[in-house]
């Protein structure tokens, strides 16, 4: 019996579990179909395994061992894109002998100012953006599009995490990709346990964070969900808001309810709103979060899969992560993996391209990632969503012929964070350090810090203002000018990717902003000027 014989069957002896799970085909972001349940969910307060569970479905012992898909990239091919970070393309054939292309990005995840992360477009979910626009608003090296979402809405499908912070959660059994301290990379399912506590109460599990409301029990929406929550249909709406501190009930509502600038809304239906009874205005409020074994440190996540490799071995268990039958079509596909040396992989591969490429299937996509080293792999998603940033450009080829706009993506940075008041705020041209002194954009930052710019080109002269202070300076110069006065700079500003870059001490002396510079992990912090301490750092 042939490989794909074999899988077909493994696929019709399937559909049970197939129909249990919400279920985007590989490639294309679609919810489930209609008249099943859209998820399993791992039993209550049980930890999520480090790694994905049940066991895989192994290849039949008597197939002969496959092909290489991929040969090794040339030596002249490998690009170095930023200090620890390479591109290189890759090309081959798949086991039909089809034509193959793909990409390749190695990150060395402990070297300096190096960050992989997940990012968003806008401030709600479901704000799509290319994978351009968020690469490009983050001043990233490299990145690769992410999980998969909703086609009609835009929402992620499974979890998301970003900054250590839940952004959505789902009970849909499949492979999580997560990125711990230090850029480690954890692959599994993700169960995390959330709970709330009014006053003196026990504490009651939520059943989801920014999803749709459970029909018996508390579902938590955050400031991402958007600016307004409906009325529940057998319950209420409790808004909470932060105070000094401390979270607790500003209004509780039958009604549909507005988000609170600083703090969430608790939806309660069910037996979950009578056994609240009602909270009144002013009780305390405590959310508590357990993301579970193996998921300590975690700083970001996306739900994707399926798991393409374990212990160094292609895994093959896609059917039991609830995908349909495109596993066994050649598709664009996405991965991301870790080799034995720490790296970590990210990979595209074209498809739907006769005579370029012709994409590869799930089974192919797992071989490929051993061939290219993996150890550990997982799937994300795939099809027209498949993306690969870069350097400034997309560098495969999109099946649709563009970008498509995304839920969320996986970028690779090198810069040092900068944060105002708390949040971390990013710019087109990262921030640099020369010399001991970190450089931003100048543009960028006066901006964020609510002041006008005036650009003049033929003295290269940039002027700021905010609540009556002025500062220019000139490209090249070690003065600038205060509200008329001279003020000399460590660093002269200069041209960096057509931007104007400042050192940061300037900023703060011009404008009056607080700068701190902290030393482990490296990161400037800025207070804005209405709370600035009045002293400036590097």
């Amino acid at each position: 019996m042939n490989r794909k014989k074999f899988f077909a069957l493994l696929l019709g002896g399937a559909l049970f579990f197939s129909n249990a799970f919400s279920a985007a085909a590989a490639g294309d972001s679609r919810p489930a179909p209609a008249g099943g349940p859209a998820s399993v969910a791992l039993p209550t307060g049980q930890p999520a395994p480090a790694v994905a569970q049940p066991a895989p479905v192994a290849t039949p012992t008597a197939q002969p061992a496959p092909q290489q898909l991929v040969s090794p990239p040339a030596p002249g091919d490998i690009r170095t894109v930023a200090p620890g970070v390479r591109y290189y393309p890759i090309s081959g054939h798949t086991w039909q002998g089809e034509p193959l292309h793909g990409y390749v990005v190695e990150v060395d995840p402990g070297q300096s100012l190096l960050e992989v992360r997940v990012t968003v477009p806008g401030h709600t979910l479901g704000d799509g953006e290319t994978l351009s626009g968020m690469a490009a608003s983050h001043g990233a090296v490299a990145a690769i599009n992410g999980g998969f979402f909703d086609g009609s809405g835009g929402h992620p499908i499974g979890s998301l995490v970003q900054d250590g912070r839940i952004l959505a959660t789902s009970a849909i059994l499949r492979t999580s990709i997560g990125i711990l301290n230090h850029n480690r990379l954890q692959l599994g399912y993700f169960s995390p346990r959330v709970t709330v506590r009014f006053g003196g109460g026990g504490a009651v599990p939520v059943q989801g964070v920014n999803t749709s409301a459970a029909e018996d029990g508390v579902t938590l929406y955050t400031p991402a969900w958007g600016q307004s929550i409906d009325a529940p249909a057998n319950g209420v709406n409790v808004v909470v808001e932060r105070r000094g501190g401390a979270d607790v009930v500003q209004s509780v509502s039958a009604g549909s309810v507005s988000m609170p600038a600083d703090g969430y809304v608790l939806t309660l239906q069910g037996s979950a709103a009578a056994g609240a009874g009602e909270p009144a205005a002013g009780t305390a409020v405590k959310l508590g979060f357990d993301y579970g074994a193996g998921w300590d440190g975690l700083k970001h996540l996306v739900t994707a899969g399926p798991l393409l490799v374990a212990d160094g071995q292609p895994v093959l268990q896609g059917i039991m992560e609830g995908f349909r039958g495109s596993l066994l079509e050649p598709s664009p596909r996405t991965a991301i993996g870790v080799n034995r040396e720490g790296r970590l992989l990210l990979v595209v591969v074209d498809g739907r391209e006769p005579g370029w490429s012709a994409g590869v299937t799930m089974e192919e996509l797992a071989y490929l990632m051993t061939n290219l080293g993996a150890v550990r792999a997982a799937a994300l998603d795939g099809g027209a969503s498949s993306a690969m940033w870069v350097s400034g450009r997309i560098v495969n080829r999109p099946s649709d012929g563009r970008e498509r706009a995304l839920a969320d993506a996986i970028l690779v940075l090198r810069q040092v964070p900068v944060y105002l008041d708390g949040t971390r705020i990013f710019f087109d041209v990262p921030p640099v350090v020369e010399n001991g002194r970190t450089l931003v954009p100048l543009r960028g930052i006066f901006e964020k810090l609510g002041a006008s710019v005036d650009w003049n080109a033929a003295t290269q002269t940039v002027t700021a203002s905010r609540g009556g202070r002025e500062a220019s300076l000139t490209i090249g110069k070690r003065q600038a000018r205060v509200n008329g006065e001279t003020v000399n700079l460590d660093v002269p500003a200069q041209l960096v990717n057509g931007r104007t870059m400042v050192p940061l001490r300037f900023v703060g002396e011009a404008l009056g902003a607080g700068v701190a510079w902290q030393d482990a992990p490296p990161a400037v912090l800025l207070t804005s000027p209405s709370a600035a301490g009045g002293k400036a750092g590097r």
